[in-house]
């Protein structure tokens, strides 16, 4: 027993509606984690530390991470760097428009406390994107 053309159909339909009424499901582990770890739009107020609230909130104090950098961008802007805002490089994508970002740097030992050096401006964003097109890693060794 199969499906005929018209239960293909709807069941299309059904799976286009699911994602896009809940997108995280499509997206994958991937695309989340680059969320969890990349973006924060608007800028969160964090006060003076943002650096250290920010990694501390978002799981990457413990082991201290490095270098990060956060996207005060729109989620779908970031996205479209693996489309049409983006173009080859590398193997990977670079946004044709810089982005405003805020680049965390670790300032002393990666044990203990972390402590970090926040720098705020804007850079092209280097991407890898999934087969799907949507970005699951941030390049931080190409500033531009």
């Amino acid at each position: 027993m199969g499906l005929s053309q018209d239960g293909l159909s709807l069941l299309s339909l059904l799976v286009l509606a699911w994602c896009l009424a809940l997108p995280a499901h499509c997206q994958g582990p991937r695309y989340e984690t680059f969320l969890r770890q990349h973006h924060d739009h608007p800028r969160t107020n964090a006060g003076r530390d943002y650096c250290g609230a920010m990694m501390q909130r978002r799981g990457m104090a413990r082991p201290c991470k490095h270098t990060n950098t956060f996207i005060h961008a729109p989620k779908a802007q970031i996205q479209a760097v693996c489309g049409s805002g983006g173009i080859e490089y590398w193997g990977m994508r670079r946004s044709r428009a810089q982005f405003p970002v805020t680049t965390c740097s670790l300032k002393g030992p990666p044990w203990g406390r972390c402590s970090y050096l926040g720098h705020t401006n804007h850079r092209f964003l280097v991407v890898t994107c999934d087969p799907a097109g949507w970005p699951v890693h941030f390049d931080e060794s190409h500033i531009m």
